[in-house]
């Protein structure tokens, strides 16, 4: 395992008002976002798959490098309700860098929220505005902040199962991996923690089922709110993988503080031989053995990332996630 990995979750975790301290407000940010005046993608018919790219240029996050992507990504597909996992609770932080300690390689993630009922076929109206887009993900070893001890349990690497249990695995996935059922499986899992009786009640999540965290960690979950085409953007690390499961960001979408969508993105698997061929992802073994896209019981077209390699070695992961505004 990763030094770099095992050191950081041997120390106590900074208090998450620590943590969070420098993030902005979400009136603030809808304010600012309010005034953006982007131009809105006019490009051709999406390609239908992932596609990764070398050379391209470096400034990942500039609006002309994530617009032409987006237009190379699938448009106006509805994207599908997912469970939210065992892993959920409300961060309640909006900000753009969401890796704070966690080595590994860096991902940009642009995700652009449309309204299928107005979206046309070539992804230049339908745009949602204002709305929260919020992620949250492994790290490279596998380990959700919040849920260290529990993550690593269902890891195979000890420590303390989440309350509630772990459910059974996804249909699909090998027996005893942890997976995440979906919403009435066994277990209690569904979409939260099962026993918890918490919800959500932060600045843009409301009465969504919480799981009970069992430290104070935040890396690696946070949100931010789309602009005036449709578009939020992200820092993390790419995501590692854990037993039972493909590799998965989750996310959802808040308009008005109420969840109109939960779902989860993916990676092209010839993509993430290459991710992680590399440290520290070459250091958590035993991947060839586990889960993939093909055998894992979540996995949906609709969620598979159109991604470009960047000349500084990082990532520009992409989506357009259709929903009913």
């Amino acid at each position: 395992m990763n030094k770099d990995i095992e050191a950081s979750r041997l120390r106590v975790s900074r208090r998450r008002a620590l943590a969070l301290g420098g993030t902005i407000s979400l009136g603030g940010l809808i304010a600012a976002c309010s005034g953006n005046s982007g131009t809105t993608t006019t490009t051709s018919a999406a390609a239908a798959s992932t596609t990764t790219t070398s050379g391209a240029s470096a400034a990942a996050t500039s609006g002309d490098a994530v617009t032409a992507l987006l237009a190379k990504a699938p448009q106006c597909v509805m994207s599908k309700e997912e469970t939210q996992g065992p892993y959920w609770f409300d961060v309640d932080s909006i900000r753009g860098d969401i890796r704070e300690d966690r080595p590994g390689t860096t991902l940009q993630v642009a995700m652009r929220v449309q309204d299928n009922s107005q979206c046309n076929v070539d992804g230049s109206i339908g745009a949602v505005s204002n709305a929260v887009v919020e992620i949250w993900h492994c790290d490279a070893g596998g380990v959700y902040s919040g849920f260290e001890s529990g993550s690593l349990s269902a890891n195979g690497g000890g420590g303390t199962p989440p309350a509630g249990g772990m459910g059974e695995p996804p249909s699909g996935a090998p027996g005893g991996g942890m997976g995440e059922p979906p919403s009435g499986a066994p277990g209690g899992m569904g979409g939260g923690m099962g026993g918890s009786g918490e919800t959500s009640d932060g600045s843009y999540s409301v009465g969504d089922t919480e799981a009970t965290t069992t430290d104070d960690g935040t890396y690696l979950r946070g949100a931010q709110t789309t602009d005036a085409n449709g578009i939020a953007q992200f820092t993390t690390i790419f995501p590692g993988w854990y037993m039972g499961r493909t590799t998965h960001i989750h996310v959802k979408v808040h308009i008005d503080k109420k969840t109109v969508l939960t779902s989860q993105t993916f990676f092209d698997e010839t993509l993430l031989d290459e991710v992680y061929s590399q440290s520290p992802y070459s250091e958590h073994t035993g991947r060839e053995n586990n889960t993939n896209n093909a055998s894992d019981g979540i996995y949906d077209d609709t969620g598979l990332m159109t991604v470009e390699k960047q000349s500084d070695g990082s990532y520009l992961a992409v989506i357009n996630l259709g929903i009913d505004a």
